[in-house]
């Protein structure tokens, strides 16, 4: 018995016990399964269960009716929706990568100049109308100041007395006029510095952003880095295969090649502008291709639905965006150069 029980106790932990009446009705305990029963397949305590990839290019592929290269490419093109306003973006990696511009997620140096030029106009205009209430103000008492001094019934009612009443009505007026406006410019000033510096600092930490795929699903994106010497960032969707632009490396575009910008532009997702390449230089590609705000950190393809830049700027008359002027965008061999995990 001892040794039988020593024999039990050293069976493995994990051994199936099965109990089951025999022809003789009975009960049997064994390790072995029943006659003509199949014993289970051992567990395997090494296997380790892994989270299934979600397959978006299949998906995406088999749900659209893209009939050229140029609309397959809309398929890897995303929007994406930051703190401080949305733009767009591209799968550059079936593993998730997607290349954008570092101002789409991040706050721009001349942005914030640009803004705190406006704050100091403003500011250069409240101090003009706070001078003007207290001169107004300082008008008004001395005409009350003179009154005072009239207290002799008679002096009351001369016609220097009326006058001065007339006086001092006017400029109550005037102070009861211009102290609202300054009050509410005041609080509209303090207001919209407030906001902006919030919204900067949030903007400058934010690091993780929604993106909206072709067909309208929104994820989430991850931020890997941002370049330090182009306006570019690259983010991550981790857990999925993704669409991807094929990157052009054959022929280098030429001045009068047609090209297409996909992207976002005032927040009108999945679009697509064409034109023609009309300069091209060591950092940059120009074309006529219209640009619009939300266009930034789109592709630029080639009729073969290749990757040759990614948008990132206009170049308008006096900086005018509505101006049809020129689009700019930063070749892909610079943005691949840029992060090492696409090299």
């Amino acid at each position: 018995m001892a040794a039988l029980w020593l024999a039990l106790i050293g069976l493995p932990a994990l051994a199936e016990v099965f109990k089951y009446k025999d022809a003789d009705g009975r009960w049997q305990f064994t390790d072995r399964p029943p006659p003509g029963a199949t014993a289970p397949a051992p567990a395997d305590a090494t296997a380790v269960v892994v989270a299934p990839t979600r397959d978006l290019a299949t998906r995406l592929a088999q749900g659209s009716t893209t009939r050229t290269p140029v609309q397959a490419a809309t398929l890897a093109t995303v929007a994406i929706e930051a703190t401080l306003g949305q733009g767009a973006g591209f799968f550059i990696s079936s593993d998730g990568y997607i290349l954008t511009n570092r101002h789409v997620i991040r706050p721009k140096a001349e942005d914030q100049r640009a803004q705190q030029a406006q704050f100091t106009q403003e500011e250069e205009s409240l101090t003009a109308a706070e001078a003007e209430l207290t001169r107004r103000r300082t008008l008004l008492k001395n005409v009350e100041t003179e009154l005072a001094a009239l207290k002799a019934p008679k002096q009351a009612t001369d016609p220097y007395a009326r006058y001065l009443k007339g006086q001092y009505d006017y400029y109550q007026a005037k102070v009861n006029e211009l102290a609202p406006q300054v009050t509410e410019h005041q609080r509209r000033l303090s207001s919209a510095k407030l906001e902006q510096s919030i919204k900067t600092g949030q903007a400058s930490l934010q690091q993780r952003f929604t993106i909206v795929l072709k067909d309208g699903e929104r994820l989430t994106a991850r931020l890997i880095r941002v370049a330090d010497d182009q306006d570019l960032a690259l983010l991550k969707l981790d857990g999925y295969n993704t669409p991807a632009l094929r990157v052009n490396t054959g022929r280098t575009p030429g001045q009068g090649d047609g090209v297409y910008a996909i992207g976002n532009p005032l927040g009108v997702s999945d679009s697509v502008t064409t034109g023609r390449v009309t300069r091209i230089d060591r950092d940059q590609i120009m074309t006529d291709v219209q640009l619009l705000p939300g266009n930034s950190g789109g592709p630029l393809v080639n009729e073969a639905g290749e990757v040759i830049a990614i948008n990132f700027a206009k170049l308008a008359k006096g900086g005018d965006a509505n101006y049809q002027g020129f689009g700019m965008a930063i070749p892909i061999a610079i943005a691949r150069e840029a992060f090492p995990e696409l090299r």
